[in-house]
């Protein structure tokens, strides 16, 4: 016998406490991108201020360091108000995804591995188990 880690998919049933929870962590995070960009701006002014002492190369450099950041901020901003319109959308009631997490499992001669490990679920509501999919039984 075999002990290996296998990944497990975490499900949420969607209720009303959970929706606020989730809505609440992405507007968490969507403020904590937007603290960023403001962040960058300011050191954005900085850092051309100091460029241009040193030439056009030098402040073109910074520009495009600059924007390459304030661009990812905005698109991961952009992907996560998405995700704030999906949760608001969706009806209570119906799963959603909620991460994944590593479980152990016993691998034992004569065992179906793809069967072991593939489509682990465990489902939650309000941060209640209500069901193990895909576990071996016994």
């Amino acid at each position: 016998m075999l002990k290996v880690n296998v990944p497990v998919q975490i499900k949420l049933i969607l209720t009303e406490q959970t929706k606020q929870g989730i809505t609440a962590e992405i507007n968490g995070a969507i403020q904590q991108v937007q603290n960023e960009l403001d962040q960058l701006e300011f050191q954005g002014r900085k850092a051309l201020q100091d460029a241009e002492q040193h030439g056009p190369q030098a402040v073109q450099q910074v520009t495009m360091g600059i924007e390459r950041e304030r661009g990812a901020r905005l698109e991961r901003r952009e992907q996560m108000m998405q995700q704030l319109v999906h949760i608001q959308q969706t009806p209570i009631g119906e799963e959603v995804s909620g991460g994944q997490m590593e479980t152990s499992v016993e691998v034992r001669v004569g065992d179906m591995f793809d069967d072991m490990v593939r489509n682990l679920e465990i489902v939650l509501r309000d941060g209640v188990v209500t069901e193990i999919r895909g576990a071996r039984q016994g």
